[in-house]
C-alpha cells in the first residue's frame, strides 16, 4: 500500500538530510615539532614542564675555544620557548659542557656544567633560562620542583642525594636535607630520579656492584622500598601524587611497575619481559616510555588513568608523515604534550609531541591511535 509523506515528515527528512553539509572531517590528533639544534647536528631533550617548555642539550656550531685548536662543537643545555618553540642555549659556566636535567612550572632550570675541562658544577637559573647561578661542586642537579626546592645527587666527599633551597646553599650542608636510605652511606651508591611538591624524592641506591632497589622518601615518611619482594628495581619518574613508575627483576625477568596514588601498592604492567621501560609520568598517571617492537624500539603513551591502554607513538599519521621515527618519549606534562627525542633525516633531534584534542588518547578497538575530527566549515 501506498503511504504519504506528511508536511512535517518531509520537514524533517530534509533536516536529516542536511546534516552532512554540517559534518565533522577528519584532522590531525597530533602536531609534532621539532626543537632543532643550537647549529650543530643533534639534540635531546630531558624534561618539559606545564607551559610546554622543553629543556634539554644540544650540539652548537664548531667554535674556536683556542686559536691553535680547529673549531669543535659543543654540548650546550637550551631551554625551548613554550609550546615547543625555538631554542635558546643557556649560558652555564664553562665551555666544553653543559646540559639541563629538568624545569618547573615557573620556567627555572637545574643542571649540569663543567668549569675548565673537567671540573663539575650543578646550576640553577631564573624562569627563563637566564641568571645563571652555580651551586654546588662535585654534583648533579637531578630535579626541581615548584615550591623553591631542588634535588642533587652529591659525589664528595661521600655519595649522598640531597635536597635544598633553590638558590646556592650552605656548603658545609647546613641548608641541605639528606635523603636516607637503609644502605651503608660508605657503601652506597644513589641515582636520585624526581622529586614532587610534597618533598617526596624517588630514589635508587644499593651498594656498589650489587642490585639496586627503588625507594620513595620523604622527611615525614622515611625510606619505603616500592618493590621489597623484588630481586632488583628502578625508580623512573614520579608525579604530584608520589606515583613512582619504573621496572623491577624476579629471576633476571624484567616488568614495568607503577605504584598507587598516595601509598605504594604495586601494579604490574605488560607481560614479564616485554621490554617495557616507563620514562615519565604526569598527575593524570599518563604513562611514558618504550618497548621493543621487533628489531626496532617504539614510544607509547597511556590513556589517562587507564595505565593499561597505550598508543604506539611510532604510528602515528602525523610522526609518520613527517618523517620521524624510533621516538623516545622521556617526560610528559599536565596538558598530555610529551617530550623526548627521535629520528629524522637520520639525525636525533629533541621534539614536543602535543595532542590536539581529547581524542588523541583514546585507541580504537585494534589498538590504533584514535581519528580526531572537526567542524567541517
Amino acid at each position: 500500500m501506498a503511504r504519504t509523506i506528511s508536511s512535517t515528515a518531509l520537514s524533517l527528512l530534509l533536516t536529516v538530510v542536511a546534516i552532512p553539509a554540517q559534518a565533522k572531517a577528519p584532522t590531525d590528533c597530533w602536531e609534532i615539532h621539532s626543537l632543532g639544534t643550537l647549529g650543530g647536528d643533534f639534540s635531546n631533550a630531558t624534561g618539559v614542564n606545564d607551559a610546554g617548555q622543553v629543556v634539554g642539550n644540544a650540539a652548537t656550531e664548531p667554535r674556536i675555544l683556542d686559536p691553535a685548536d680547529p673549531p669543535v662543537s659543543l654540548l650546550r643545555a637550551f631551554i625551548s620557548a613554550p609550546n615547543g618553540g625555538a631554542i635558546t642555549e643557556i649560558l652555564t659556566p664553562g665551555f666544553f659542557f653543559g646540559t639541563a636535567a629538568a624545569i618547573n612550572n615557573v620556567g627555572q632550570v637545574v643542571g649540569d656544567s663543567t668549569i675548565g675541562r673537567s671540573f663539575p658544577v650543578s646550576y640553577f637559573t631564573d624562569p627563563g633560562g637566564g641568571n645563571v647561578q652555580v651551586t654546588l661542586g662535585f654534583a648533579s642537579a637531578r630535579d626541581i620542583n615548584n615550591v623553591g626546592q631542588t634535588l642533587w645527587d652529591v659525589s664528595y666527599p661521600n655519595f649522598r642525594a640531597v635536597i635544598g633551597p633553590n638558590e646556592q646553599p650552605d656548603l658545609g650542608g647546613t641548608d641541605l636535607i639528606d635523603v636516607t636510605v637503609p644502605v651503608d652511606a660508605q657503601d652506597i651508591n644513589f641515582e636520585s630520579v624526581a622529586l614532587n611538591d610534597a618533598g617526596q624524592v624517588a630514589v635508587n641506591a644499593g651498594p656498589f656492584f650489587a642490585p639496586s632497589a627503588a625507594y620513595r622518601w620523604s622527611s615525614y615518611e622515611g625510606a619505603i622500598p616500592l618493590a621489597p619482594d623484588a630481586d632488583s628495581s628502578h625508580a623512573a619518574g614520579m608525579n604530584e601524587a608520589g606515583q613512582v613508575v619504573g621496572t623491577l627483576q624476579h629471576g633476571g625477568v624484567s616488568q614495568a611497575f607503577i605504584t598507587g596514588r598516595h601509598n605504594t601498592s604495586l601494579t604490574l604492567l605488560g607481560k614479564p619481559g616485554d621490554g617495557n621501560s616507563p620514562t615519565g609520568i604526569n598527575n593524570f598517571a599518563q604513562i611514558v616510555g618504550t618497548r621493543p617492537l621487533g628489531s626496532e624500539v617504539h614510544g607509547y603513551v597511556t590513556v589517562p588513568f587507564i595505565v593499561h591502554r597505550s598508543i604506539d607513538l611510532d604510528t602515528l599519521d602525523e610522526v609518520t608523515r613527517d618523517g620521524w621515527s624510533e621516538l623516545r618519549p622521556v617526560a610528559i606534562n599536565n596538558r598530555g604534550q610529551i617530550a623526548g627525542t627521535g629520528t629524522i633525516s637520520e639525525e636525533d633531534r629533541a621534539f614536543l609531541l602535543s595532542p590536539q584534542s581529547i581524542l588523541a588518547f583514546i585507541p580504537d578497538h585494534d589498538g590504533k591511535h584514535a581519528k580526531c575530527f572537526r567542524g567541517a566549515p
